[in-house]
């Protein structure tokens, strides 16, 4: 046996620029598996988090601001936009609706301004539906005293977010999303005019003027989810809004990432085809050259199943090696560009749990080391035919 991977050994190394290049398809097939297929499961929790997390049955905008609102929720992409508070009365109104909270977005207008770059959210204490519900009940009355709640992705120093130079105590803080929520800063919106005054006083200010009658969205529940068409209808009769629902949202949700599953799935596909095809070829060819080389090892006495021990061994040790610095490498590139995937995907986008990541890395590995042995044995069985005896 001690014998048998001696040879293995120097066979390789006696053939290393094959070898090498055995080791590379390996290399590259494992690292694109393992990053596409993070890359998939990020966007997965991501659109699954924010089709949950979405909570109103309707959100009614500004006319023209329909696209900017669905990016909010989609994406990271932050934005700004008013209408009178009015029209809040007017949605409490209308037949259906159980309940209307409106929301204030602010945007800074510099990142001094605050410890990090975030867009503020006044949410309506007394009403809201969408934000509260994700913490404990316990943080509420805090928030009112004035206190904040922060996306995951907002920096909390010592328990508090520092903003136009005043620090502001963070009562708690929201789960990763992967929409603008996870970079965004939710105040009561009791507490704009406040946040108005503390911008001027710093010398800091956003970039439009708001005042406790402005608001950007009114989100809003309706008493019965088969009547959702019925209540758009009604309200599609308010002059200058744009209405969104959240079955429209979802639908260009899961419509996206269904498109980009078939986009990874093709690369991955075809990378491992074309892995296939490299692999096979090469054995073939390799293989037949090798004729001569195990006439010498049958004469000088090793039987037809060590020889072909000996050749999987051969094969699975150029596997193995490339299989596993593609996985590493592919699953420390993903941590390292985890913020630029966030950044540059299309879909809501959070992290693989940390179960799935190591699936992921193991079955990569798994798959990868196997691909060698399996294109090279017809080769193998050929060089080795079954009328040759031992």
């Amino acid at each position: 046996m001690e014998l048998l991977h001696k040879l293995v050994f120097k066979s390789i190394s006696s053939k290393l620029y094959r070898s090498i290049g055995l080791i590379l398809i390996g290399l590259v097939l494992s690292f694109a598996m393992v990053v596409i297929c993070l890359t998939a499961f990020g966007m997965e929790h991501g659109s699954k988090n924010v089709a949950e997390r979405m909570g109103a049955d309707i959100i009614v905008a500004p006319k023209g601001y329909g696209e900017d609102m669905e990016g909010i929720l989609l994406t990271t992409k932050k934005s700004f936009f008013y209408m009178d508070l009015e029209v809040v009365d007017s949605i409490r109104q209308t037949d259906g609706v159980e309940t209307a909270s409106p929301q204030t977005f602010l945007m800074t207008l510099e990142s001094s301004c605050c410890d990090q770059p975030v867009q503020i959210i006044g949410i309506d204490m007394d009403s809201d539906f969408v934000v509260t519900p994700w913490i404990d009940k316990k943080y509420l009355k805090s928030l009112e005293d004035g206190a904040l709640i922060v996306g995951s992705k907002v920096n909390v120093t010592d328990g508090s977010f520092k903003m136009f130079g005043k620090e502001y105590a963070v009562a708690a803080s929201l789960d990763e999303s992967g929409s603008s929520m996870d970079a965004s800063v939710f105040v009561s919106r009791d507490r704009i005019g406040e946040i108005m005054e503390n911008a001027q006083q710093a010398g800091q200010g956003v970039i439009a003027e708001v005042n406790s009658k402005d608001v950007s969205v009114v989100c809003i529940k309706v008493s019965e989810k088969e009547s959702i068409p019925i209540v758009v209808a009604r309200l599609s009769r308010l002059d200058n809004v744009d209405i969104i629902t959240t079955e429209s949202v979802s639908a260009k949700l899961f419509s996206g990432l269904k498109d980009t599953y078939v986009i990874y799935a093709f690369v991955i596909v075809l990378i491992v085809l074309i892995s296939i095809f490299l692999l096979f070829i090469i054995h073939y060819i390799t293989l037949n050259d090798r004729k001569k080389e195990v006439e010498i090892l049958r004469t000088i006495g090793i039987g037809r199943k060590k020889i072909k021990a000996f050749l999987m061994r051969e094969v699975l040790w150029t596997s193995a090696p490339g299989a596993l610095i593609g996985t590493v490498l592919g699953f420390l590139s993903f941590i390292v560009l985890l913020q630029f995937i966030e950044a540059t995907t299309k879909i809501p986008f959070t992290a693989p749990r940390p179960f799935e990541e190591a699936a992921v890395v193991v079955i990569a590995f798994l798959l990868t080391t196997i691909l060698g042995p399996v294109c090279a044995f017809f080769s193998i069985k050929k060089l080795c035919p079954e009328n040759v005896y031992s």
